[in-house]
């Protein structure tokens, strides 16, 4: 009969230590660690494999050189944002890079230890100006995304919590809070980033690129840099991180900050009711070519949703990950969009090239950026830069007026031009290895029928 109590006892204890338990860790789960919950599976780290030119005093050779740093998904396609210098390694002769993630999709306390996934990433763009850029996950699936707040409303004293990699331990979580805002960093290279958000939360090496969260979890920065003075040396507990206003207000422009090299031909206007309007057509452009006309409601591109001019630019760029240029290729893009006209649903598809190739095609010349300008890899025959005789290893540096930096810079420049022939300014270095390039001036004649094809037929 003993024993028979025991086991009794035994038997209506266990329920009841399995009940505390579970009260405690209810307990346990503070507003930060709800956080943490939700927005970990957005959070990634990044790795870069990156080559560059090493300058030597008579030549130059290639090397090697390996980044690591953090970033944040922002679209279900898997584009991420994080910090340019992560990707570039504050290197200006960068010639190519590899790029790979890591990823954890599952941050609930049961899973905390759960091995991390890998994939391969593809740069899109960046903007050196802003220290920001965007990334691919090469992976046909979809991610959770980051919800994107504001910086317009940051309170000093409200808590923050940042996700990254530093050193390498992946997945690191710290918080804190809004210390100033309005602040200015320097650059390694002199310039100066301003309006950056100071906070106390600790960060170190790996940090760059990570997400900036609230304590409603909306991403309201990217972290940037910590905080240092060249006379007095590192600062303890201050953090640096870019207002995500700025990041929206780039990416509602088009993403042409970053250098994405997409010209679909059209203007956007964001409506209250939701949905994106057409408010411009360009003539003979891809959206023209595909049927779009002023006052079409953009609702969806492919299967995602359309809310506003953000939505529509990265799930344009979504579509342009999987047909980045080759080397020495023509790349044509496909994009489907949904349109609402006249209270009629439609479907169109807006086919169109890279800037960069409509560029080459028009110039007859492939091009690549170069450290002052675009630099000719390869003349085409019967093209407008054979026919003024421009060579491989030229540099052109000017079109038009208009100085030249970017495949941006000449796509614009061609655009504006007001007949078949413009100006064109080039650096060339006469003896191989030499130091001082001469320049050269001349008009190239672009071809009606080349002009015709490179509006995207």
């Amino acid at each position: 009969m003993r024993c028979a109590r025991l086991i009794l006892i035994g038997c209506w204890l266990a329920p009841v230590a399995s009940a505390q338990q579970e009260l405690s860790t209810r307990q346990r789960v503070t507003p930060i660690v709800e956080v943490v919950r939700e927005v970990g599976p957005t959070v990634v780290n990044l790795y870069a494999n990156i080559e560059y030119l090493r300058q030597g005093f008579w030549n130059s050779s290639r090397a090697q050189t390996g980044s690591l740093g953090s970033g944040v998904i922002i679209h279900p396609s898997g584009i991420v944002v994080t910090n340019a210098h992560v990707i570039t390694g504050n290197i200006d002769t960068i010639r190519g890079v590899d790029i790979s993630v890591t990823y954890r999709p599952d941050w609930s306390g049961a899973n905390v230890n759960q091995e991390m996934q890998t994939f391969e990433a593809t740069l899109l763009g960046f903007n050196p100006e802003n220290d920001l850029a965007l990334l691919k996950i090469d992976a046909e699936r979809e991610f959770p995304a980051a919800q994107i707040g504001t910086s317009s409303d940051l309170m000093v004293g409200e808590t923050v919590v940042a996700v990254g990699n530093p050193f390498g331990r992946e997945g690191s979580v710290t918080h804190g809070i809004i210390s100033a805002t309005h602040r200015v960093l320097a650059g390694p290279s002199g310039e100066e980033f301003d309006d950056l958000i100071q906070t106390d939360v600790p960060l170190n090496a790996g940090n760059s690129g990570g997400p900036l969260f609230n304590i409603l979890g909306d991403l309201i920065g990217v972290n940037q840099a910590i905080g240092a003075d060249r006379r007095l040396g590192r600062a303890e507990g201050q953090g640096l991180a870019i207002p995500v206003d700025r990041v929206r207000k780039l990416l509602e422009n088009g993403c042409q900050p970053f250098a994405l090299g997409l010209y679909l031909g059209l203007g956007l206007e964001d409506r209250s009711v939701g949905g994106v309007v057409v408010d411009r057509v360009d003539d003979d452009s891809p959206a023209q070519r595909a049927g779009l006309q002023v006052g079409d409601r953009i609702l969806g591109v492919g299967t995602y949703e359309v809310d506003d001019r953000l939505t529509f630019n990265l799930a344009a760029a979504s579509f342009s990950a999987s047909s980045l240029p080759a080397s020495d290729s023509t790349s044509r893009i496909s994009i489907p969009v949904t349109t609402l006209r006249d209270g009629a649903q439609g479907s169109h598809t807006i086919r169109g090239a890279f800037v960069e190739e409509v560029v080459s095609e028009l110039l007859g010349a492939r091009l690549e950026v170069h450290e002052r300008g675009l630099r000719v890899r390869r003349v085409y025959a019967r093209g407008a830069a054979a026919g003024l005789g421009l060579e491989t290893d030229d540099i052109l540096f000017e079109l038009g007026d208009q100085r030249v930096e970017t495949f941006q810079d000449a796509f614009q420049a061609l655009r504006n031009r007001e007949s078949d022939l413009i100006p064109v300014s080039i650096y060339r270095y006469e003896r191989r290895g030499g130091r001082r390039p001469a320049e050269y001036e001349g008009e190239l004649r672009i071809r009606d029928d080349v002009q015709s094809r490179a509006d995207f037929e």
